[in-house]
């Protein structure tokens, strides 16, 4: 990291931070995210129930392939958590027990962390979102409703955020992937294209947070992604990448949240909040690179 092309790729990515805060200002003022939210408004509110389903069929899916705790990488060797996944995919059939089924995924986090230990379960803080998530809607708590979507887009985002510098601190782990799937690296050095995948997931995530109507654009970027992936990695990668994709496809429905709303600039001109978005930008990275390396250290001591 550092080396010269990183920089480049920084620098580049703070540029487009601003440019994309500009544009995001020009269309909302040109009437062009009230048309879109407009297109997606019959859909809306069929968040709750697509979270349900999707978690539902994930489940299933774990019980059928057995040895899972959360993710394909997760191994366990309890048949118990394996007839456990299938109670709590049962569980998500009626609205009334979906909490169950939320504190279930708490659970097995928690089962997780035990075995692999707390920074390796940062790569799925998601898993916290998504049963947040339904544990309100499932009890109704009418308090916690208005934050159930924000929550869902907070766990996301980190989740993404964690993932983009662990590709950068690890390349050596992708790299192997991308040997064996040369066509979708288009050519590109691998070192380089780990890298630039890290800007992309990290800049997409950063804009699922504080964007505006680019927050619909990068949400339904990262699910084509994510989709198309499947191709090249078959039914485990479907398997393992199935919530965030329900939930990237939440996000594209839904739009802006009141957290969306909350850290969104409120200085009126162009080039000032430009400015500040990139700064924010800026923040939120070495905000996540202490973070990663800060974990790191204390769980396994400094990377080498």
């Amino acid at each position: 990291m550092f080396s010269v092309p990183f920089v480049i790729a920084l620098s580049l990515s703070i540029l487009l931070i601003a440019l994309v805060f500009v544009a995001d200002r020009a269309m909302s003022a040109g009437g062009v995210e009230d048309a879109v939210d407009a297109v997606f408004e019959p859909l809306k509110g069929t968040g709750p129930d697509i979270m349900r389903v999707s978690l539902g069929a994930f489940l299933l899916c774990l019980w059928l392939l057995g040895g899972i705790l959360l993710t394909p990488e997760l191994k366990t060797e309890s048949q118990a958590v394996s007839w456990f996944q299938l109670l709590l995919a049962i569980c998500t059939l009626w609205w009334r027990t979906v909490f169950i089924a939320g504190f279930g995924i708490v659970a097995l986090y928690i089962l997780a962390v035990a075995q692999y230990g707390g920074f390796h379960l940062m790569d799925y803080p998601l898993f916290l979102g998504i049963a947040a998530y339904l544990i309100i809607h499932s009890l109704r708590l009418a308090r916690l409703q208005p934050y159930a979507l924000s929550i869902l887009y907070a766990a996301m985002a980190q989740t993404l955020l964690w993932a983009s510098v662990e590709k950068w601190a690890y390349a050596s782990w992708t790299l192997p992937l991308l040997a064996q799937h040369e066509r979708i690296t288009l050519g590109i050095n691998h070192h380089i294209y780990v890298m630039l995948a890290g800007f992309v997931e990290f800049v997409a995530a950063f804009l699922l947070l504080f964007g505006m109507l680019s927050q619909r654009l990068v949400a339904a970027m990262l699910l084509g992604i994510f989709v198309a992936a499947i191709i090249d990695f078959g039914k485990v990668d479907a398997v393992g990448h199935l919530m965030i994709i329900a939930s990237l496809g939440v996000a594209v429905i839904e739009g802006n949240t009141l957290v969306n709303r909350a850290v969104q600039s409120g200085i009126r001109s162009y080039r000032i909040g430009g400015l500040e978005q990139a700064a924010t930008y800026v923040g939120v990275l070495l905000l996540f690179f202490l973070m990663y390396y800060g974990a790191h250290g204390l769980a396994y001591g400094s990377l080498a």
